[in-house]
């Protein structure tokens, strides 16, 4: 059985080009294998996670658990 705590941690996170040509939050995760996957989530999470409060930086999100972003709409 797994710890809950077990997963995807935040290795780095930066705000890049979207298809659309608008601002993504592209995220790279750090799996417990050291494996790596790159993620991108919309302008409008970016906007929703810099207003909770949680983070005043990106820089902020580095060693965070994956399951403090997927909470975000």
């Amino acid at each position: 059985m797994t710890s809950p705590d077990v997963g995807p941690v935040v290795e780095s996170a930066t705000v890049g080009p979207g298809h659309d040509g608008r601002a993504e939050l592209v995220v790279v995760l750090r799996h417990p294998n050291s494996a790596t996957s790159t993620i991108s989530l919309g302008e409008e999470a970016l906007a929703d996670l810099l207003a909770s409060g949680s983070v005043t930086s990106l820089d902020d999100l580095a060693g965070r658990h994956w399951s403090e972003l997927s909470a975000i709409h």
